[in-house]
């Protein structure tokens, strides 16, 4: 005997923004670098989005740091920094990411449908700083912008964990907060 669950109305994977609920998230490592899948509600559990670790010139992590930042995760301290920035201090355990929402952006790749890496906030306010409607679509359009220049055309290519491709491109290194 075996029991099967039917969802109602299907999953979208129709290509552009979706606002998504986090379900899971876990840490792992490939080739010595540290990533995050992320899980979403109502999606089938071979469809993840994964983010490799990445570090500005100044050593600080910010590529998972900013999945954290935009769910409104795990943030527990706001300081005054330099030059009137903001040092947000962060509880990273992927359990504090189940439940927050992200704005994800659905892309073709070959014949799959993929989550792109590069996120956008909800609006929301908190302790660090507020995100309004505008700010949104600002770091969707940031977004956007990072799948035309090194997403889109080499959809084909392979990618690697540092983001390049096999045509060369690199990643925008800094990601200011």
């Amino acid at each position: 005997m075996r029991t099967l669950t039917v969802r109602k109305g299907g999953t979208n994977f129709s290509l552009g923004w979706h606002r998504l609920n986090i379900s899971d998230a876990k840490y792992g490592t490939y080739n010595d670098m540290k990533f995050l899948d992320i899980w979403f509600d109502g999606y089938p559990e071979n469809f993840t989005m994964r983010v490799y670790e990445k570090r500005g010139k100044n050593g600080e992590e910010f590529a998972i740091g900013q999945i954290f930042r935009f769910a409104n995760a795990g943030i527990t301290e706001a300081l005054e920094g330099p030059d009137n920035n903001v040092v947000v201090k962060i509880d990273d355990n992927a359990s504090n990411l189940k439940g927050s929402h992200l704005n994800v952006y659905f892309h073709k790749d070959g014949d799959y449908v993929r989550a792109l890496k590069q996120v956008a906030p909800t609006v929301f306010h908190n302790t660090a700083e507020e995100f309004t409607e505008d700010d949104v679509e600002y770091w969707k359009g940031r977004a956007e912008k990072y799948y035309l220049d090194y997403v889109k055309d080499s959809a084909h290519h392979t990618h690697s964990p540092n983001g390049t491709t096999s045509k060369t491109e690199t990643v925008e290194e800094t990601i200011p907060f």
